[in-house]
């Protein structure tokens, strides 16, 4: 006897249910991190930098991100097409 659309719908549910499960008892860095803004930094694009980027903390496990992440690359990204490339400052002190 083959099953019914009903019965493939009860075995789906039960794999989300244990799917669910399954991901709230993982850590962030097995299902993702639930980012959230908790302000900004320095980009650190050149020495008289004034451009900002956002920095995010997990709220689950509270992990930061310290302004390393997609947005403060695409920030420095802008700031070098803006601004130009800036000299090594160590190579000409």
């Amino acid at each position: 006897m083959s099953e019914t659309v009903l019965d493939r719908l009860e075995k789906a549910k039960a794999e989300v249910a244990r799917l669910e499960i399954e991901a709230r008892a993982a850590h962030c860095s097995v299902v993702g991190h639930r980012w959230k803004s908790i302000g900004g930094c320095n980009a650190g694009c050149h020495k008289d930098c004034s451009c900002s980027v956002p920095v995010h903390e997990c709220e689950v496990c509270k992990e930061c991100d310290y302004g390393d992440n997609a947005w403060a690359d695409e920030t420095r990204r802008n700031c070098v097409a803006v601004n130009g490339p800036f000299e090594d400052e160590e190579a000409t002190a």
